[in-house]
């Protein structure tokens, strides 16, 4: 009888897992250069003080332009600030943290994120409750905040756990738009200016095409203001409790003013201001209402931006110095021109 084969049997699928294996370790190895990498360039900001598309702490950033509802809370957490800047746009265009006073707790950030509505409020309070490093919270308040404006994707929950932003790092690290971010796609611009490594965005001046675009894009029809919506102030002062807190309504420019007035607004504006002042007056706390009765009235959207105004909705820095030496947080803010 023929010699029975000495072949293993066991031999296609030993190769078959020696194979799987490789492409394991294969595939594990692009994932840990690429994650390596994003840590490396940080297209998102969030592992490195200055990523080498920086240069002298500042950079064009479409992922902060777009994303920052998840970045800049990890900022926060990386840099654990002792003073935190809270509001909308007009803050992180308007209030520049090296404007403080330096006897505030330091480092200071600017926690302004693009249309902030109320109901996020309590969030980043939690937030800044669980980092804690904060001492000094400044939040400036918008009427469109407490509006029935549509609002954007929220701050999710889980950035006021440590726990949930390290799974937030991790996804930024292994995401799908990694290759595209590693070669810049990250930093193709967006919106017009420069985003620094403390929050705030320098903002150019806006030409008058874009400040007229800017004033017609105004949705006052939706800014019906909606009282119940200030609860979520009520909740985050309440979760703010013990910290040094300053409160205050952002300037309004007069032509957004006479927007609300057009738009059958002014009436609920001033109801808001009345009934932010009313909560604020529970919680222990002086509002300091600047919207209006301001000196800074050089606004016309037909002209461009004026000196103390980008647009109708957000000021510049010299009128966010006057806005912090109001709340007694800054000196030597600068008078308008007679």
């Amino acid at each position: 009888m023929p010699a029975a084969s000495t072949t293993p049997v066991l031999d296609q699928p030993i190769r078959g897992r020696g194979f799987a294996a490789t492409f394991a370790a294969a595939v594990a190895g692009v994932l840990l250069s690429t994650a390596a990498a994003t840590v490396w360039r940080d297209p998102f900001w969030i592992f490195r003080a200055a990523p080498p598309w920086t240069q002298d702490g500042a950079g064009a950033s479409r992922l902060l332009d777009t994303q920052m509802r998840r970045v800049k809370p990890l900022q926060i957490a990386g840099l654990r600030p002792g003073t935190l800047l809270i509001g909308s746009s007009v803050v992180y265009r308007g209030l520049d943290p090296r404007d403080l006073e330096p006897g505030l707790p330091q480092p200071a950030y600017n926690a302004g994120l693009s249309s902030l509505m109320g109901e996020e409020l309590p969030v980043l309070a939690a937030l800044a409750r669980d980092v804690g490093s904060i001492r000094r919270v400044v939040i400036g308040l918008d009427y469109f905040m407490f509006t029935r404006l549509v609002p954007p994707p929220p701050l999710r929950p889980e950035i006021a756990s440590a726990l949930g932003r390290a799974e937030m790092r991790l996804k930024l690290m292994f995401n799908s738009e990694a290759p595209e971010n590693l070669l810049g796609g990250g930093q193709r611009r967006s919106e017009p200016g420069l985003w620094r490594s403390d929050g705030f965005k320098s903002t150019p001046d806006f030409d008058a095409a874009l400040t007229r675009k800017v004033a017609a894009a105004q949705d006052i029809a939706a800014m019906a203001y909606e009282p119940g919506r200030l609860a979520a102030l009520d909740a985050a002062l309440g979760r703010l409790r013990g910290l040094d807190i300053a409160l205050y309504l952002s300037p309004v420019s007069g032509a957004q003013l006479v927007l609300l007035a057009q738009g059958g607004r002014r009436a609920e504006f001033e109801r808001w201001r009345a009934d932010a002042a009313a909560l604020a007056r529970r919680h222990g706390f002086v509002l300091h209402d600047l919207s209006t009765g301001h000196p800074f009235t050089d606004f016309d959207p037909e002209m461009g931006s004026s000196r103390f105004w980008i647009d109708n909705v957000h000021f510049k820095p010299e009128v966010g110095r006057w806005v912090l030496a109001r709340l007694g947080l800054a000196s030597g803010a600068v008078a308008p021109a007679p």
